[in-house]
């Protein structure tokens, strides 16, 4: 049964992005292709759903075989947050969030627990000559039920899909 209960997350734009703290950065477990590992299934479906969302709005053409590819050429065009694959689930026991940093997976990814939210931050740098460019994104993360927020946990694919775990705190019956 598919869950439709996909968009009860709230992201917080910040206003500054601020250095993260060293000591509440997440581990960011390296996993295979998103569309391959059977670690991301769960969630595939609605990343999916918002990859063909920018399409849309783009007008690209969708490649069913290749959906990712159709999306990075829209990426490589426009790197605008709001072109940023992001998706959200929840079933039962988690919520998750989902979010494409493939862009900045070169640099410097970093996923922390802030005054129960999550934030994720990425840099990368490119030097092209006497050219240089940084390119950076901040998402703040606020979930709509009790999670335990020491026991988030966030896994990578190697072609640069990150997912955030957040458990829910179970409801006394």
């Amino acid at each position: 049964m598919e869950n439709k209960n996909t968009t009860t997350l709230t992201e917080q734009k910040p206003v500054d992005s601020p250095k993260c703290k060293e000591d509440s950065l997440l581990p960011i477990a390296e996993k295979g292709l998103f569309f391959h590992d059977s670690f991301f299934d769960d969630i595939q479906k609605h990343f999916e759903t918002a990859i063909d969302q920018i399409l849309d709005t783009w007008g690209e053409a969708k490649s069913v075989s290749d959906l990712m590819n159709s999306y990075r050429r829209v990426r490589e065009r426009n790197m605008q947050q709001e072109n940023q694959v992001m998706a959200f689930s929840e079933d039962d026991q988690n919520h998750k969030v989902v979010l494409d940093v493939h862009d900045f997976k070169s640099g410097d990814v970093k996923v922390r627990v802030e005054d129960n939210q999550v934030v994720v931050e990425g840099r990368v740098e490119k030097e092209e000559g006497d050219f240089k460019s940084m390119k950076s994104f901040c998402r703040r993360f606020n979930f709509p039920s009790k999670v335990d927020m020491e026991a988030v946990t966030s896994a990578m694919s190697s072609d640069g899909v990150l997912t955030i775990t957040a458990p829910k705190i179970p409801q006394a019956a």
